[in-house]
C-alpha cells in the first residue's frame, strides 16, 4: 500500500514564483527600475495587486528585480512569504534545515510520490538515513562510466535526430523532443536501472510529477491530480520491474544481474528495523527519475542557449569540447546555468523564531510559520560576493555556483549529474552543424508548461564532427 501525506495549504501560494522559469537573462533582460516603489504605492491590503506587480517583475525582469530587492530591500516580506536574495542569506537559509524545513512542498511532493521520500523531510530518521544511502548508490566513482555511457546514448539519438529532419525534408529538429529528452531517458534506463519501461513515460510522468509538486500555482486540483496519476503508475510499473529483477536472481547472490542503481538497491541489505523494503527501493528510484530527468532535459537546452546567446563564449566551449579532458568544458556548462538555473528559487518553512543575518544592517527576525524563499538565481549575481556577476567567467569558486543547490538538500545525485548535464551539451557542440538558427538563440517555447518544450536547432549531418 502507497502511503499517502496530506497536503499543505501554504505550499502553492510561496509556489506561485518559487519555481518561476521562462525568465530572460541577464543580458536579455529589459531592465526597469522602481519596483519597490511601484509595490509600496499599492495598499497592504490590496494583496492580489501587489501580487500580480511581484509576478509581472518575476516573469519580465527578474534579474533586475533581484538586483533592486539586493540593493534596497534583501530580506523582502511579501504576501507569499520572505524573498531572501543575498548569497550569505540564502545560504544561510539552506544550510539551517532545523529551522528552516521543506515542509513548504514535503508534503505535496509525498502525496506524488505516494511515499515517504528523502526531499521532503529534514533531520533524523527518512533524510538522514536515506540521504547517506542515496550518496552510497548514486556513487562518485560512477563518473567516468556514465560519462561514457551519456557520450554513446547522446550520439545515437542525435543521428536519429538528424536522420529524422533529413526524412522530413526539413533542416531543423527540436533539441528538447527529438534529443535532450530521449537522451536523459536512455541514460535513466541504462544507469539507473529502468529497462522495460518505455522512455516517453520515463519523461512524462516525472514532468507530471515534479509540476505537480514543486511548480503548481495556485494549486490546480487538475495538475495536482496528473501528478498523482503519473506516480502511482511509475510506481506500479517499478513494482512489476522489481518483481522481474528479483526472481532473475532467485537462487543466486545476484552480482550477475545488471550493473546499475536498481540493481545495487537490490542487492543492498540493511537491518530489518530500517524498514527498508521493496516500497522503499520503489519510492527511492521514482523520486530520483523525478529529480533527474526533467532537469537534465531542460539543463541541456538552457545551457546550450546561454552559450549560443554569447558567440565568443561558444566559440571557447566549442575548442574546449574537442578536448581529450572534458574538465575545462565542463565549466562552461555550469557557468552558462548560472544564468539559467532549472531551479532559481526554493521554498522553507521558518518553524521557530529565527533572526536571519544577524549583526549585520540587514538584521530580519523571521516569525516562526512564515514561508521563505531562497533565491538561488539572486544570490549567484550577488555583487557584493560575486566578481563581476553579469560576466561569463568559468573557473568562479564552487560555492558561487548554485544550480545544483546548496545545504542538506544538494541534489543527492551530484556526482552523476555533474556529467551526464555537460556531456549532452558537449555532444552537440561537437557537431558543428547542430546549433540554433541565427536570431533564433532565445526562442524557447514553453507550450503552457512550467518547462522548455521546444528549442529548434539547425541539423548537421549524421555523425558530423566525431
Amino acid at each position: 500500500m502507497r502511503s499517502r501525506a496530506s497536503r499543505s495549504g501554504a505550499a502553492p501560494s510561496v509556489e506561485r514564483l518559487a519555481h518561476a522559469s521562462g525568465f530572460p537573462s541577464p543580458s536579455q533582460a529589459v531592465i526597469t527600475v522602481d519596483f519597490l516603489a511601484a509595490y509600496d504605492a499599492v495598499p497592504e491590503t490590496d494583496v492580489p495587486r501587489r501580487i500580480e506587480l511581484l509576478r509581472q517583475k518575476t516573469v519580465t525582469d527578474k534579474a533586475g528585480l533581484f538586483r533592486e530587492l539586493r540593493a534596497a530591500r534583501p530580506v523582502f516580506a511579501t504576501p507569499l512569504g520572505v524573498f531572501v536574495t543575498r548569497h550569505p542569506d540564502v545560504l544561510e537559509v539552506l544550510s539551517t534545515p532545523e529551522v528552516f524545513t521543506v515542509g513548504v512542498l514535503g508534503p505535496a511532493l509525498e502525496e506524488v510520490l505516494g511515499a515517504p521520500f528523502v526531499l521532503a523531510r529534514d533531520g533524523a530518521d527518512v533524510h538522514w538515513r536515506e540521504r547517506g544511502y542515496g550518496q552510497m548508490v548514486l556513487a562518485p566513482e560512477d563518473a567516468p562510466r556514465v560519462r561514457a555511457l551519456t557520450a554513446s546514448l547522446a550520439d545515437a539519438v542525435l543521428d536519429a535526430a538528424v536522420a529524422g529532419a533529413a526524412g522530413r525534408g526539413s533542416d531543423t529538429f527540436d533539441l528538447i523532443q527529438d534529443y535532450a529528452c530521449l537522451a536523459a531517458a536512455r541514460v535513466a534506463v541504462e544507469y539507473l536501472g529502468f529497462d522495460g519501461i518505455p522512455e516517453e513515460m520515463l519523461h512524462t510522468h516525472s514532468r507530471r510529477m515534479q509540476w505537480a509538486f514543486a511548480v503548481n500555482p495556485g494549486g490546480d486540483p487538475d495538475v495536482h491530480a496528473a501528478g498523482t496519476a503519473a506516480g502511482k503508475e511509475l510506481h506500479d510499473r517499478v513494482a512489476a520491474l522489481i518483481t522481474r529483477r528479483r526472481a532473475a536472481s532467485a537462487g543466486t547472490d545476484g552480482t550477475d544481474g545488471p550493473d546499475d542503481i536498481l540493481g545495487r538497491m537490490l542487492r543492498t541489505r540493511l537491518p530489518a528495523e530500517f524498514g527498508f523494503d521493496d516500497e522503499r527501493i520503489n519510492a527511492n528510484l521514482v523520486g530520483y527519475l523525478t529529480g533527474y530527468q526533467q532537469n537534465a532535459t531542460q539543463c541541456a537546452a538552457t545551457a546550450l542557449k546561454e552559450l549560443a546567446l554569447r558567440p565568443e563564449v561558444l566559440a571557447e566551449a566549442e575548442r574546449a569540447a574537442a578536448e581529450p579532458d572534458p574538465a575545462r568544458f565542463d565549466a562552461y556548462v555550469w557557468e552558462a546555468l548560472r544564468f539559467h538555473p532549472f531551479v532559481p528559487a526554493t521554498p522553507r518553512l521558518c518553524v521557530r523564531d529565527h533572526v536571519l543575518a544577524a549583526g549585520t544592517p540587514r538584521r530580519t527576525p523571521i516569525p516562526a510559520g512564515t514561508p521563505v524563499v531562497a533565491c538561488l538565481y539572486s544570490a549567484m549575481f550577488d555583487e557584493d560576493v560575486i566578481d563581476a556577476p553579469t560576466e561569463f567567467r568559468t573557473g568562479r569558486p564552487p560555492s558561487h555556483n548554485l544550480v545544483l543547490g546548496y545545504g542538506a538538500h544538494d541534489c543527492v545525485g551530484r556526482y552523476a549529474a555533474s556529467v551526464i548535464v555537460p556531456e549532452l551539451v558537449r555532444r552537440v557542440l561537437l557537431r558543428p552543424g547542430i546549433r540554433p538558427p541565427a536570431g533564433g538563440e532565445q526562442t524557447m517555447d514553453y507550450a503552457g508548461t512550467p518547462y522548455p518544450q521546444h528549442y529548434a536547432v539547425a541539423a548537421g549531418p549524421v555523425s558530423g564532427g566525431r
